[in-house]
C-alpha cells in the first residue's frame, strides 16, 4: 500500500532550509513579491507574537530596510485580496517580534484558483501544441515530451508542469525573435524536456533541453527566471 508523505509546510515556501523568525519572514516577503509578479500564489496569514504580548495578524507584505529603520509591513484587516474596501497596513520593528505563526500554510503546495485547474488530458494536449509554437517561432522542427519518470498521477506534478509548459512557449517564442539568442536556439535546441523536481533549473545537451521545475508553486520560474535560465544554458 503506497503512502503519500506529509506536506511539510517550510518546504512549501520553496527557499531552501527555512528555520529561523527572520528566515521565514524574508521567506513570505518574497513569495508576496513574487505573487506581485504573477505566480499564482495563496499566502498564508501570519501571527506575530512582540514582546509586550501582544499578537498582529494579517498577511505579511514585507520585510525589509525602511526609513524607520527593519520591520515588517503587514496587511491587517481582511487579508491580501480581501473583498473589504478597507485595509489596514501596520508597520513592526524588527526588534520587537520574538516568533511567527504560520497559518494553514500547506496552502502554498498548491496554486492559487487563478490558475485554471489542469490534468493530464490537457498537458498531453498542449505540450504537442507548445512544440508547435517553438518550431514556428524558431523556424526549424522542435519536438517536446516529458522527462523520464513523470508522474502525471500527482497533482502537483501536473500543476507545476502546466505553468511551465504556457509559460516556455511563451518566453522560448519570444527569445526566438532576439537576434543573437534566436540564432542559437534555432542552431543547437531540437527538444524539449520538461520534469517536474525541487527546484528550477534548465541544461542543454546534445540538442536536448531539459526544463525542471519545482513541484512548489513558490518556486515555478517567473518569466525574467525562465528567460535567463534558458538563454544561460545555451553555448
Amino acid at each position: 500500500m503506497t503512502t503519500t508523505k506529509p506536506v511539510d509546510p517550510l518546504e512549501c515556501l520553496g527557499r531552501g532550509h527555512v528555520r529561523s523568525v527572520w528566515e521565514v519572514m524574508e521567506a513570505m516577503s518574497i513569495l508576496m513579491s513574487r505573487r506581485n509578479e504573477g505566480l499564482p500564489l495563496n499566502l498564508p496569514q501570519v501571527t506575530l507574537y512582540l514582546r509586550s504580548g501582544r499578537e498582529v495578524v494579517g498577511v505579511l507584505r514585507e520585510y525589509g530596510e525602511f526609513r524607520q529603520g527593519r520591520g515588517v509591513l503587514m496587511n491587517t484587516s481582511g487579508g491580501y485580496g480581501s473583498r473589504d474596501e478597507g485595509m489596514d497596513v501596520t508597520f513592526v520593528p524588527d526588534g520587537v517580534i520574538e516568533a511567527i505563526t504560520l497559518h494553514d500554510a500547506t496552502v502554498l503546495a498548491t496554486p492559487a484558483k487563478s490558475m485554471p485547474e489542469s490534468s493530464p488530458m490537457h498537458l498531453r494536449r498542449h505540450l504537442p501544441a507548445m512544440a508547435d509554437k517553438l518550431s514556428t517561432a524558431l523556424g526549424t522542427p522542435v519536438t517536446a515530451e516529458f522527462g523520464p519518470g513523470t508522474d502525471l498521477d500527482a497533482a502537483s506534478t501536473v500543476q507545476g508542469l502546466a505553468w511551465l509548459i504556457e509559460r516556455t512557449g511563451e518566453v522560448v517564442s519570444a527569445l526566438a525573435t532576439t537576434p543573437d539568442t534566436g540564432a542559437v536556439l534555432k542552431e543547437q535546441v531540437r527538444k524539449l524536456r520538461l520534469f517536474v523536481g525541487y527546484s528550477f533549473h534548465a541544461k542543454l545537451t546534445d540538442g536536448t533541453l531539459d526544463l525542471t521545475t519545482s513541484r512548489f508553486p513558490a518556486a515555478w520560474p517567473l518569466d525574467r527566471e525562465l528567460k535567463m535560465a534558458v538563454t544561460d544554458a545555451l553555448p
